[in-house]
């Protein structure tokens, strides 16, 4: 057992308003301009020094989830910030399948623009490390940073950390990991020097799904699982190629390891292995492929990308059967559009299942269960592994932040979140498109 410290310490409180969003990500983002659209004095907290999370720094690229058979599901700030994107030159849309190709330095660009025009206060470089409850509802927030120890108080908390890092300290329900455990992790990259005008690779970078084309390049996938056997290469997935819009350059998605991401240890040791197999697959790339052969590394995500941790409970929990039924609820506050696609921890196998009809998430999946002035937006909301599979893509999760940002604005006009009053307001904002 670990040696343990006991510390006390007198906090600044240094900041009071009416929603604290903790979590700076696609969700985060959206969240807090939503908030802040609904007229709510609202403050953004992120652990880096830049907004975008594994988008804008972790090189997932593309933005999924926009369409289903031709047609937009998702809209509100997600679909704005895609147009925003397009207008400067950075992103692309992907007919017919609509994922959104972008240039990461322009994600970052114009999440910072349209936070701070939103009136949102900004704390970059805060980590929270705690949060204070006064009869189980949370009332103030614990940062720290540079500048030492800060108190965030706020009368509505959005946890938009991915791994549920607020609510877990809040003493919310939290659902069981399943037996199968967690989907792998994988450090993305970018590679410049690579020639892309050859059949190999000019339609895989591009995720179209024209011609019956698919995301993931068959034939380097073929050969790099003759590695595997070979011994080269202990695991790997997909791989996807995608274009970065602006210059030579292309983002990569190839590396994959099983691990816990919110575990401290078990991200280390993740992090580090994914490190190892990025220059080893480029390695054997090089060996292989003459488009390869003048390439190099020019940057890498400054975390992991982690596509599955710790879930809240919420008033409901939305299951796979729920998604691929198309299940109709009260109150949606976002459409999925993205297949359900699970990625194996110990192998390179992936399991997908397509959508008839594209799927919804309620409200309840938000409000978690054991922690009251908390909702929960992004990745950690309220679902089995299979609906979780489809709905944390980046366009669900911006839809899912823009609507938590409307709860939130709910609890603190009204005390209570009315779902017909909420689903008004998800309408008028456009986050799930007139006749979806």
């Amino acid at each position: 057992m670990a040696e343990l410290l006991r510390q006390q310490r007198e906090v600044p409180v240094t900041a009071h308003c009416d929603v604290a969003v903790i979590g700076g990500g696609p969700a985060g983002v959206a969240a807090a301009i939503s908030a802040a659209r609904a007229g709510m004095h609202t403050v953004l907290i992120e652990r880096l020094g830049v907004l975008g999370g594994t988008a804008a720094v972790g090189y997932v690229n593309p933005i999924s989830g926009f369409f289903q058979q031709g047609q937009r599901v998702v809209g509100g700030i997600a679909w704005e910030f895609v147009q925003r994107l397009h207008a400067l030159g950075a992103a692309q849309i992907e007919y017919p399948k609509g994922h959104v190709s972008f240039h990461p330095e322009a994600w970052k660009l114009l999440a910072q623009r349209m936070t701070l025009e939103s009136g949102v206060e900004l704390m970059t470089n805060m980590t929270l490390s705690d949060c204070l409850l006064k009869g189980g509802r949370v009332t103030h927030v614990i940062l720290d940073g540079k500048s030492g120890p800060e108190a965030v108080a706020a009368r509505c908390f959005i946890d938009a950390t991915g791994d549920a890092d607020l609510c877990r300290l809040a003493g919310a329900e939290m659902l069981s990991e399943e037996a199968e455990g967690y989907q792998p992790a994988s450090l993305c990259f970018v590679l410049e020097g690579v020639d892309v005008t050859t059949p190999l690779l000019k339609n895989s970078i591009h995720h179209t799904g024209a011609g019956g084309s698919h995301s993931s390049n068959d034939a380097i996938h073929n050969y790099l699982n003759a590695c595997v056997a070979r011994g080269e290469l202990e695991q790997f997935g997909g791989p996807w190629f995608n274009a970065m819009v602006q210059g030579g350059a292309v983002t990569v998605n190839v590396t994959r390891r099983g691990g816990n991401g919110a575990d401290r240890r078990d991200l280390t040791r993740m992090e580090c292995r994914l490190r190892e197999d990025m220059f080893r697959i480029v390695a054997l790339l090089k060996r292989e492929y003459p488009e390869f052969r003048s390439c190099g590394i020019a940057a890498s995500g400054i975390n992991a990308g982690i596509r599955e941790t710790a879930r809240i409970r919420g008033l409901d929990t939305v299951t796979g059967e729920d998604m691929l039924s198309a299940r109709s609820w009260p109150c949606p506050v976002a459409r999925c559009a993205h297949p359900m696609d699970i990625h194996h921890a110990s192998s390179s196998a992936q399991t997908v299942d397509y959508y008839a009809s594209a799927a919804y998430v309620p409200h309840t999946a938000l409000i978690p269960r054991g922690a009251q002035s908390l909702l929960a937006a992004g990745r950690c909301v309220s679902a089995d592994a299979r609906a979780y599979a489809t709905l944390r893509v980046q366009a669900t999760v911006m839809a899912i932040g823009e609507s938590a940002g409307l709860m939130a604005a709910e609890l603190c006009d009204h005390g209570e979140i009315d779902p017909q009053r909420l689903r008004t307001a998800i309408r008028q904002r456009g986050v799930i498109p007139a006749g979806m």
